[in-house]
């Protein structure tokens, strides 16, 4: 956990004065556990985490402005757009990556 935090792949939350991480955060431990089988330390997860970075900057410039609207209308639909734009991204990610693993096999 301590190397997670370190490397800003997980953020302790505070709770009653005790650290806590929430579920996303457990599912992310879980992950680079996954990947620690095969030798990917948390050093090397900070390409993950600078993809996300990148990413979120990405759609936070979509759709920033329609986020913080005070029309609550407007912010319903903002948030419906964020969810659709993250899977296309997430979908967008992988293909790129299949990609470049065939021609990594080839």
């Amino acid at each position: 956990l301590g190397e997670l935090e370190e490397y800003g792949i997980i953020e302790a939350g505070r709770r009653n004065g005790e650290r806590t991480f929430d579920e996303t955060n457990l599912e992310i431990v879980r992950a680079a556990a996954e990947l620690a089988r095969y030798g990917v330390a948390g050093r090397n997860l900070r390409v993950f985490r600078t993809s996300a970075d990148r990413e979120a900057a990405l759609l936070q410039q979509l759709l920033g402005p329609a986020l913080r609207s005070n029309s609550q209308a407007r912010r319903k639909e903002a948030i419906e757009n964020l969810e659709s734009l993250a899977a296309v991204c997430t979908h967008m990610q992988h293909l790129l990556l299949v990609r470049d693993l065939r021609r990594l096999a080839a």
